[in-house]
């Protein structure tokens, strides 16, 4: 589900060379470290930290909102998310209408299916198998001082 994409066009994602690829990954990581070596404390560690930073923090403002709910707390810099609703069915379609109105703000997600049974102690009805959620991928260190930004953007595609 991680590198599936959901869009009836062509994508960029599905047809060019990106870490979600067999092999990109190791070439990625290598051609990083030789630009920015793996130091404690050095350029690649801050900016690794200011990515999970904003992660935390779009996290945490999920949670507090009465729109969202966020799936898990995160471990990276990768926040995922779905809309509330009254059954796991409605809050897919929701998820999708607000993936293509959160596009029309320029800003860019990507949905993520969810299994349902993952989900604990779900307040909501659980009518299919998966939930459709939204994922969004704060992998620069400048989207700790865009998040404001950001998240007017999320407000906006309600």
């Amino acid at each position: 589900p991680y590198t599936y994409f959901t869009s009836d066009e062509l994508h960029l994602g599905e047809i060019s060379l990106e870490c979600s690829r067999a092999g990109a990954s190791a070439v990625a990581l290598w051609a990083t470290h030789q630009l920015m070596p793996p130091v404690v404390n050095g350029q690649f560690a801050t900016d690794l930290e200011k990515s999970r930073s904003a992660a935390l923090k779009l996290y945490e403002k999920l949670s507090s909102n009465e729109n969202f709910f966020p799936i898990v707390k995160p471990e990276t810099d990768i926040v995922t998310w779905g809309l509330k609703g009254k059954c796991t069915s409605h809050m897919s379609e929701l998820a999708h209408a607000f993936f293509k109105k959160a596009e029309e703000n320029s800003l860019y997600l990507s949905l993520y299916k969810y299994p349902t049974s993952k989900l604990n102690n779900p307040d909501f009805d659980i009518d299919s198998e998966y939930l459709v959620c939204l994922r969004s991928s704060l992998m620069k260190p400048e989207h700790e001082d865009w998040l404001e930004e950001i998240w007017d953007r999320m407000i906006a595609s309600l």
